[in-house]
């Protein structure tokens, strides 16, 4: 029975351990971004992008995107450039989800997910914020018409070409 203690301690020891190591890797990560101007700061683009990773996955959204954006200050990344929208979108920061699908756009015109990315949060910063511009639903419309259009059938965009040409009463556009 003596053992059984002594194996219970020295796991939570370890596990104490562990965690320890765990919550000072993050601590010693958000520092190395907070001091840029600290010589031991990080010139590595795939550091950052892995740290944005691994907050995003904790759903430390706010240093996710400090880490995201660190590293596009180092490169262009497509993978962190989305990642920051869908972040963005998931806050309801949708302005800002629009502005990382734009520039994703100007670099992969034929990326039929950036379109239709584009057109919901377009959409959504409409429904869901005071900023009610009919501009954002023209162009969300001919968003998901380029989504359908790279890739016919993508997603639920042709529903929702539908349903926009709808409330912006371009139905007989539908028909033809």
């Amino acid at each position: 029975m003596g053992g059984l203690g002594l194996r219970k301690k020295t796991i939570i020891l370890i596990s104490a351990v562990i965690i320890i190591v765990v919550i000072a890797g993050a601590v010693i990560g958000t520092s190395i971004i907070v001091r840029t101007n600290n010589k031991d700061f990080k010139k590595d683009p795939a550091f950052y992008k892995a740290l944005g990773n691994y907050f995003a996955e904790q759903e430390d959204y706010d240093k996710a995107v400090i880490a995201y954006e660190s590293c596009l200050l180092l490169s262009e990344d497509t993978d962190v450039r989305n990642n920051l929208a869908v972040i963005y979108h998931k806050q309801g920061m949708y302005s800002e989800a629009i502005s990382q699908l734009r520039r994703l756009i100007i670099n992969h015109p034929d990326n039929p997910s950036y379109h239709y990315d584009l057109a919901v949060n377009l959409v959504e910063k409409f429904r869901k914020t005071d900023d009610k511009n009919i501009a954002d639903l023209e162009e969300a419309l001919s968003e998901y018409e380029k989504a359908e259009e790279l890739s016919p059938g993508y997603a639920h965009a042709e529903q929702n070409i539908k349903v926009l040409r709808r409330i912006l009463g371009l139905e007989a556009l539908e028909k033809n």
